[in-house]
């Protein structure tokens, strides 16, 4: 069997040309400069001989690094940051985004997405005071659901909240307005946000009700945001306890099994 590390470019179109030289400001990057970020910051604890590239990386392209650690590649080093994961050499002259696995005796390990769940679960973490609950009497695991409320996949998986609960699997939302932070999606989702009882405005919005116009201090616009900076790109998107994502509507009794499969791994 084969014993060796291989970086593909099958699924992110990886080619010699994405491997970047580094040599001064951004402008000279084949990356532009990342969008936004949330009001979250991100908790940067780093060894120092590590340091530098997190410095070198935040200076030529204004990426917030919150590790980075030797990949199973030597001279190469992986770089959680939050434009997602890359990486770079010890000078950080060169840089690669693309997904790195493993291939031994096992089978096929995709390490980048292993790393991208730390990052998921870590940036999740900061908003679990936001998150509209819908908690499992016994509870045995936790989903995490990026969603619309006028998706109509979003509302079917909102029809099987109750057996999800059922199953032990408590629900949690974050909020992915689609069309952005300025339609009325992302308005009418504030509100929800800003009801006195959350759950049951969420309830009723996925019912197609009217949704009752609220203001408060809110982190609707830093949610979406969030997801952005973690992949999400439609919605649903349900982010299980180890960090992995799953795009799309699953039907209940599949999210389950991919939660005990979790177990395993």
């Amino acid at each position: 069997m084969l014993k060796k590390v291989m970086i593909t470019a099958v699924a992110v179109g990886l080619v010699g040309s994405f491997i970047l030289g580094i040599d001064g400001s951004p402008e000279q990057a084949l990356i532009t400069t990342p969008t936004a970020h949330t009001e979250q910051s991100i908790n940067v604890t780093l060894s120092a001989d590590h340091q530098d590239i997190s410095r070198l990386l935040a200076e030529k392209l204004n990426f917030k690094v919150s590790s980075v650690s030797d990949s199973v590649i030597p001279g190469l080093f992986e770089v959680a940051t939050d434009q997602g994961i890359f990486y770079v050499n010890a000078d950080a002259s060169n840089l690669i985004q693309g997904t790195l696995y493993q291939v031994n005796d096992n089978g096929v390990t995709d390490l980048t997405e292993q790393a991208m769940g730390k990052v998921r679960q870590q940036a999740i973490q900061e908003f679990a005071g936001d998150t509209i609950n819908y908690l499992a009497e016994n509870e045995k695991y936790s989903i995490t659901v990026f969603t619309d409320i006028n998706c109509g996949y979003c509302r079917k998986l909102h029809n099987e909240v109750a057996q999800l609960n059922q199953l032990g699997i408590s629900v949690k939302y974050l909020a992915f307005p689609r069309g952005g932070l300025n339609s009325k999606t992302y308005q009418d989702m504030t509100s929800i946000w800003c009801a006195e009882d959350r759950a049951q405005a969420m309830n009723n919005a996925k019912r197609g009700g009217k949704v009752i116009p609220e203001m408060c201090t809110n982190t609707v616009a830093q949610q979406y945001e969030l997801g952005r900076r973690l992949g999400v790109t439609g919605t649903p998107a349900i982010v299980l306890e180890n960090g992995q994502m799953q795009p799309g509507y699953v039907p209940a009794e599949q999210i389950l099994s991919m939660l005990k499969n979790m177990d395993k791994s």
